[in-house]
């Protein structure tokens, strides 16, 4: 079984502009892929599994939105980043 038959939801290829802040740092990149639990950043810069990402971009169907996150798993040139579920921000 390969990661992405593990995937619990579908993630659709798009190019959108992204601005995120790591620690404190401010950095851009373009979100690959998407899906309803998080995306890919296709960026450059030195991160960390399990740091916490703050994002700000616009997607044609929803407007400008603010997102906050976990880098889940880090490759070349690629971060993975993971949605923060409402719940988890009580």
């Amino acid at each position: 079984m390969t990661a992405k038959d593990k995937r619990e939801y579908v993630r659709r290829p798009v190019d959108i502009p992204v601005d995120f802040i790591v620690q404190g740092r401010l950095y851009q990149g373009s979100i690959r892929n998407i899906s309803e639990d998080g995306f890919l950043i296709e960026t450059e810069g030195a991160f960390s599994v399990g740091q916490n990402i703050s994002m700000i971009y616009s997607f044609h169907l929803f407007g400008r939105e603010n997102r906050a996150g976990r880098i889940i798993w880090i490759g070349a040139q690629v971060i993975g980043v993971k949605f923060e579920r409402p719940e988890n921000n009580k």
